[in-house]
């Protein structure tokens, strides 16, 4: 098999998150089997960090194209929305008969309402010309909250797993495989959920004060109501 190209895309704001840990875990794991792969942020051409100009020949030179990113309020972020957008007007030429695949994460445990996000990111894969390959949803991304993925232990290799299993696919131009959704799908016993529920609600609240964001509007326990 002939050596890949593999461009991830980081869609959320923070350069660090858990959308970033994926997409270094991804990376790793394409170049161990002698490809290549490179992580862009959004965020960066958002913020014009960097030229689409320059996108344009890492477009070009890609084999595989896939978007790591966050569910915001049962989508994408905006500024992925807008990246896509921007891709969709000016560069279906470049994109044209890549392979695309993304990888949705949340803080909802409920993987199923990363449905909309990842039926987007088909679109997004149909309208430009490229062949989707598929997509993958993991929820408590916010108990992960960045850390590395090889530092999560158990929980860790379930993950790297599931990406290993992925690309494996992938890389023959075939189809996300069932079983990696298996292995990143949480499942938690009725008798803890109450637990993880509240600290749940106690990493949304500690988010808001980092942020010095007032959370009197969120009083109501999201996770547990």
């Amino acid at each position: 098999m002939s050596e890949k190209r593999l461009l991830l895309i980081n869609g959320s704001p923070r350069r660090g998150g858990t959308s970033y840990s994926f997409a270094r875990t991804l990376k790793k794991l394409t170049e161990n089997v002698g490809n290549t792969a490179e992580i862009i942020h959004i965020i960066d051409y958002y913020d014009e960090k960097e030229s689409f100009e320059e996108l344009e020949s890492k477009l070009q030179q890609s084999d595989i194209i896939a978007v790591v990113t966050p569910l915001y309020v049962d989508t994408l972020t905006y500024p992925n929305i807008w990246f896509f957008e921007r891709l969709s007007d000016e560069y279906k030429t470049q994109l044209k008969g890549k392979r695309f695949f993304a990888i949705a994460q949340s803080g909802f445990l409920d993987i199923k309402l990363s449905e909309p996000l990842l039926n987007s990111c088909k679109f997004f894969a149909e309208e430009t010309g490229m062949k989707w390959l598929g997509g993958l949803a993991h929820g408590g991304g916010a108990i992960i909250n960045g850390e590395k993925v090889e530092n999560l232990g158990r929980k860790g290799k379930k993950i790297s797993m599931a990406f290993k299993l992925a690309l494996e696919n992938i890389l023959q131009d075939k189809m996300v495989p069932s079983r990696s959704q298996e292995l990143l799908t949480i499942k938690i016993s009725k008798i803890f959920y109450p637990l993880l529920a509240a600290f749940m609600n106690h990493m949304t609240k500690r988010n808001l004060r980092k942020h010095n964001i007032s959370f009197e509007e969120f009083t109501k326990k999201v996770y547990l109501d």
